[in-house]
Order: structure tokens, then C-alpha cells, then sequence
């Protein structure tokens, strides 16, 4: 009971606006009457198809490795240092029921529903869905019972993702322009890997309903969709150069360098979604609707990002223009003007970056 209200209570309770997002997007949205066969129609489509499967898993390991942060988190914690006495003491199988009886009280949510999944996979004979998801969720669980009995042992080791920063920042040379990148990777990952899976759900989901007849309109849609869900990463951006880069324009680099560095650092943001739409459709479209798509996504972030510099766009604006750019090249893509929106995207953006770029100066509010 005692290690109930340390790990599991606790855990729940710290993470209750998250669980009723989750709650509300799969079951509050839905009306009652279709509760279920919604359910099986969302599962009956990711174990029919082991792409949308695979980004299923991506998803379910992202909340295990939640999970696991949040224990040794915990184990971390000087106000807990008493649990190395208690735990620490248990051996043999005692102390591996223990472990994995905290880890599954904390990934009971993920568990249920892939157990139901497995069972309705099975029923629709999708047996090497099931596999998997047997499988995966079988490493899932015993996996970070190691990691723990591990932190037991050697509590002053640092945790897997600060070696990785310690590795990141120690052999990877980092150039200015692609500092905010390096702080996506480092500090917000959570922000990206969200961005990241649901984007990635949205491709999928787009040429799944697409079907066999390719229209490059349709893919259009699906990607300014993914596009729509980096929005708050080209918004950070700001702050993150008000913080720590505000004596950039100091340095001697002509304006349209530093313009061409940041959509080379946005091409490198929209990779992930762009290999994955590719790998989709690269049968079907032509290499330039998929060129014309990545180019639509740079000169999206590019205006986004030129709009900032106008240092009274707080978010309330910062959303009415997206709003008015997404409605605008949607009704430019049903027209199949896609190069003419292209166009339109980067002349202003360009023309906003080199005029607003070194009369920018960051409000004092944000940098202090």
C-alpha cells in the first residue's frame, strides 16, 4: 500500500490533465451508441495494417518510457532515498513480483486495450498482428524492470537520456543555425515525439482513405495537416533565440544566409513525415508533387517563422495567421496551383525576414 501511494497514486495523479486529454480524444468525442463499434473499427485498422501498427507500438512506447521516467524520477528523489533501503533489499523473485507489479499498475491503460486488440485480431485472423503486439508488450513489461534493478544497484548512474545529451553535446558539432534543432533533441523531446507520432498517424490515416486512385490534392491536405502539428514548434522557436541566441544579428552573415540556414533547419524538421510519405506513395506520385509537397511544408514554417519577427504577434495573432495561410493553400491546392502557392509563401516570407530581421529585438519580459 505503502509503495502504491509513492509510485501509482502518485503517477496518476501528477498525470490527470494528460489521462483526460486520452479520455476525451478516444472516448468523450464519441457518442455512446458508437462507442464500441468505434473502438473496433480503430483497431480493426491498425492490426489490418502494419504500418499504422508499427506507429500504434511507437505510441505505446512512448508512454512506457514515460513511465519509466517517472520511476526513476522517483528513485531519483532525495526525499526517497529511503525506498534503497526497503527495495533494495529484496531479492530473488520477491523483488521481481514487486517491480512488476509497480510497472503494470502504471501501464495498466496500454495493457488493457492491447490485450483487447490482440483478442479482436485474432478474431479477424490478423494472427501476426496479434504476434506482435503479444510480443511487444511482452518487452514492454519486463524491459524497465532491469532498468530499475539497475538504479537499485548504481543510484548515482546517470539515466539513458543523459548519456544521450552528454554523447549529443560532446561529439556532435553543433552550428548556430541548427542550435534550436539540437534543443528539440535535448530538452524537448516530448514536444517533438508528439509532433512526430501524430504526424506520422496522419500520413498513414491519409493514404489509407486515398486508396488506390492517387490524387496529389488529397495528399496536399494530409500533409498541411502534419505541417498544422509543428505549428507550436515554429512558435518556441522565437523564444527559443530571444533566450540564447539574441546576439546572433551581431554576427557578420548576410540576411539571406541566415533565411536559407532556417529553412535548411525546417527541411531537416520535416524529414521524418516527408521519408514516410514517400516511402507510402512513391508508386504512385510523380517525384515532383512529392518535391512540390516538401517544398509547400519549408515555405509554410518559413512565413510562420518571418511573422514572428514582428515582436507584437503574440499567440492570438500567431493562430489567426495560420488559419488564413492553411485556408488559403487549401483552396490554392483544390485549384491545383500548388507552385503559385509555393510562391506565394516564400515572397512575403522572404520579404519579412529581411527587412524585420536586425530591427527584431526580443520584449525584455521573455529574456529575462
Amino acid at each position: 500500500m505503502a509503495l502504491s501511494k509513492i509510485f501509482t497514486i502518485r503517477y496518476y495523479a501528477q498525470n490527470t490533465g494528460f489521462f483526460l486529454v486520452i479520455f476525451y480524444f478516444f472516448f468523450g468525442i464519441v457518442p455512446g451508441g458508437q462507442l464500441l463499434s468505434y473502438h473496433q473499427t480503430l483497431i480493426k485498422g491498425f492490426t489490418g495494417n502494419m504500418d499504422f501498427l508499427a506507429l500504434v507500438c511507437l505510441a505505446w512506447l512512448l508512454y512506457n518510457l514515460k513511465c519509466m521516467a517517472f520511476v526513476v524520477n522517483v528513485l531519483s528523489a532525495k526525499d526517497h532515498t529511503f525506498l534503497y533501503g526497503t527495495l533494495g533489499v529484496l531479492e530473488g523473485a520477491a523483488k521481481w513480483r514487486t517491480w512488476l507489479w509497480l510497472h503494470v499498475t502504471l501501464y495498466a491503460p496500454i495493457l488493457i486495450y492491447s490485450c483487447i486488440a490482440t483478442a479482436i485480431a485474432m478474431q479477424l485472423h490478423f494472427y501476426s498482428s496479434a504476434l506482435v503486439i503479444g510480443l511487444f508488450n511482452v518487452i514492454m513489461i519486463f524491459a524497465p524492470l532491469w532498468v530499475y534493478d539497475r538504479k537499485m544497484k548504481h543510484p548515482g548512474t546517470a539515466s539513458f537520456l543523459a548519456r544521450w545529451q552528454q554523447w549529443l553535446n560532446r561529439n556532435i558539432r553543433k552550428p548556430v543555425w541548427a542550435m534550436y534543432g539540437y534543443e528539440l533533441l535535448n530538452n524537448d523531446t516530448k514536444s517533438l515525439a508528439i509532433a512526430k507520432v501524430v504526424s506520422g498517424f496522419v500520413v498513414i490515416a491519409t493514404c489509407s482513405l486515398m486508396g488506390n486512385t492517387y490524387d496529389e490534392r488529397f495528399i496536399l491536405v494530409g500533409f498541411l495537416v502534419c505541417i498544422l502539428f509543428q505549428v507550436i514548434l515554429i512558435y518556441n522557436h522565437r523564444r527559443f533565440d530571444d533566450l540564447y541566441l539574441s546576439l546572433l544579428p551581431q554576427l557578420p552573415l548576410p540576411v539571406w544566409k541566415r533565411y536559407l540556414q532556417t529553412g535548411l533547419l525546417y527541411l531537416v524538421l520535416l524529414l521524418p513525415e516527408s521519408i514516410l510519405l514517400t516511402y507510402k506513395v512513391w508508386q504512385q506520385a510523380a517525384p515532383a508533387h512529392l518535391i512540390m509537397l516538401l517544398a509547400t511544408g519549408v515555405s509554410v514554417l518559413m512565413l510562420l517563422r518571418s511573422l514572428l519577427y514582428f515582436p507584437r504577434m503574440d499567440q492570438d495573432k500567431y493562430l489567426r495567421w495560420v488559419l488564413i495561410i492553411f485556408v488559403s493553400l487549401l483552396f490554392l491546392g483544390l485549384a491545383r496551383l500548388y507552385w503559385y502557392g509555393i510562391a506565394l509563401l516564400q515572397v512575403p516570407a522572404f520579404t519579412i525576414f529581411y527587412n524585420r530581421y536586425y530591427r527584431y529585438e526580443a520584449p525584455l519580459e521573455k529574456v529575462d
